[in-house]
């Protein structure tokens, strides 16, 4: 299942999808191209025919959180850095059988962190601590692992879902063409026309030949550096079957990891257009942090939920890790709905009731979406409960 909604700030979704929108739109790099409307280069964004391709990404994440340092020797690639600084990904998909084959690579100078997929079989390689874990594909990795790639990430602001609540509030440009990674593209530029939102506009440059979006930025409201920029150096529309296949090496550290206890459906939407949200639930920030711990403190007692997902993917060691966190929460502000923390392109809810609401949107838009959508879920409760006594 996939999550085509307008926000998808998830943690490392994070995270892990963005870079630079770096060719300057100049004569030299504006190829002559049909003619096609805005409307229609956008749904031709989520119609792409390319079913496998690799490449290597660059990143660069500036929305506003403190720099996750390197730590000495336990420096290396650590997908929790992808919240901040500049990074290059190597990203391999093939789906022509039916069955879902993928790896993301965070490249370091030294070291590697690995995340490879075939089909429901999942493996995280930290090459810096030689620690190979292995598990399934379950809801929530899946929506991780959605956003991989600058094609998923423009399909966020580009698929049907977004086009359907989004038609009425924003407006569409495709004059502009240029070239990534040696291909024509198109360049469709997104302007959001509501308040609340902290999305001043995206800018994705689509393959004319294949309609796969190879570049993506993301820009605050006000500003005129993206804070989210995702952009393919090299790109080929082939895969070499090795890449997608992962033994641990000889001396490796294997670990077989337990499917978290997560909700059924634990990622869902709330609200609507620009200032929609995503709504995570079970996710309690004091007890995610403290269990993550140290290596040894793992052991002796396993991480539950979102901390057991978190302590997957942290290469950071987990001290360290609990004081940055500790410091982003000690940094929110209390309020009727619950611990709000915000940067300029992202906005936090954590409710008492152990949920994470995240939007590209103001704190205040944030707060206003979070208490509709508790009273929404108070009324269909009470409904309930009538019916139940009925």
């Amino acid at each position: 299942m996939r999550w085509r909604l307008l926000t998808p700030v998830v943690v490392t979704a994070a995270i892990m999808a963005v870079t630079t929108f770096s060719h300057a739109l100049g004569a030299s790099d504006s190829p002559t191209l049909p003619r096609i409307s805005p409307i229609g280069l956008a749904q031709k964004v989520g119609k792409s025919q390319a079913r496998a391709f690799s490449g290597n990404v660059r990143l660069s994440v500036d929305i506003g959180l403190p720099r996750l340092p390197k730590l000495g020797t336990d420096g290396g690639a650590d997908p929790l850095r992808l919240l901040s600084g500049d990074h290059l990904i190597r990203v391999a998909t093939d789906e022509t059988d039916g069955e879902k084959r993928e790896r993301v690579a965070l490249l370091d100078t030294l070291s590697e962190y690995d995340v490879v997929r075939d089909d429901t079989d999942l493996w995280l390689w930290d090459s810096t601590r030689q620690v190979a874990r292995h598990g399934s594909v379950d809801a929530l990795t899946e929506a991780l692992l959605a956003f991989a790639s600058p094609a998923e990430l423009a399909r966020t602001f580009t698929g049907p879902a977004a086009i359907e609540t989004a038609l009425f509030d924003t407006a569409y440009s495709a004059h502009q063409t240029t070239r990534v990674a040696g291909r024509d593209c198109y360049v469709l530029q997104i302007t959001p026309q509501v308040q609340g939102t902290t999305i001043g506009s995206v800018r994705v440059a689509v393959d004319a030949g294949t309609s796969m979006p190879l570049s993506v930025a993301v820009y605050p409201t006000g500003s005129s550096k993206a804070a989210i920029r995702a952009e393919f150096e090299s790109l080929s529309y082939s895969v070499d079957p090795a890449e997608l296949r992962f033994t641990p090496p000889p001396r490796a550290n294997v670990v077989e990891e337990a499917t978290p206890d997560l909700p059924a459906n634990p990622v869902r939407g709330a609200g609507k257009s620009w200032t929609a949200a995503v709504a995570i639930g079970g996710v309690d920030p004091d007890k995610v942090i403290a269990g993550l711990g140290t290596d040894s403190g793992r052991q002796k007692s396993a991480p539950e939920g979102a901390a057991a997902v978190l302590a997957a993917l942290a290469g950071t060691p987990g001290t360290p890790l609990q004081s940055y966190l500790r410091m982003m929460m000690a940094s929110g502000e209390k309020t009727p709905v619950g611990l709000v923390w915000s940067s300029r392109l992202v906005s936090l809810v954590f409710t008492p009731d152990q949920r994470l609401y995240a939007a590209f949107a103001t704190p205040d838009a944030l707060k206003a979406t979070v208490a509709a959508d508790e009273a929404s879920s108070k009324a269909g409760d009470d409904a309930k409960a009538v019916g139940s006594h009925s």
